[in-house]
């Protein structure tokens, strides 16, 4: 390929008519190859500036885009946590609710089951205190039925019936 400095100092030899015709023609014939070549390659390369520039053009809206999809996952990250943590702070405040309902419950029935027992130890005092009577009437009464005078008074009755079936 011909530079541009060989093209400046290029010189023709001087013929009948100036410069030798052939020569001239073949050099420009030389220089147009060139040309187009240069031509064609910059034709080329500016394509494929083009080309790249709509690559990059293409990969800095991507980059836009997976940026812009990066703080929307992020947004919504923290929504999530955000929206997690208020609804295991409402399930928390439930449970504790929920656990002081069933406290209360408990009290409750201690108070209730107290009262019953309260009850219950009086009725059973009551009934102990009724045996206790009880058992001193049959004490009492076994006392008096087991008696030496009432032993007394059997035989005689046991006699006196013995005694009247001889008579007859």
């Amino acid at each position: 390929m011909i530079t541009a400095m060989e093209i400046r100092k290029q010189q023709f030899s001087r013929g009948f008519r100036g410069w030798k015709e052939d020569e001239v023609k073949q050099y420009l014939n030389q220089i147009a190859v060139d040309y187009e070549n240069l031509y064609s390659e910059n034709s080329r390369l500016r394509e494929e500036i083009q080309r790249l520039e709509f690559e990059l053009k293409r990969y800095r809206n991507m980059e836009e885009t997976m940026n812009n999809s990066l703080i929307l996952a992020q947004q919504t990250a923290q929504e999530y946590q955000k929206n997690a943590r208020l609804e295991a702070q409402a399930i928390l405040d439930s449970a504790k609710k929920q656990i002081a309902d069933l406290l209360a419950v408990y009290q409750d029935i201690i108070k209730r089951m107290n009262l019953f027992n309260s009850e219950m130890k009086v009725q059973v005092s009551g009934q102990r205190d009724m045996l206790e009577k009880n058992q001193k009437k049959i004490d009492q009464l076994s006392e008096f039925f087991y008696s030496a005078d009432m032993k007394e008074l059997l035989e005689k009755l046991t006699q006196a019936s013995w005694g009247e079936g001889k008579n007859d």
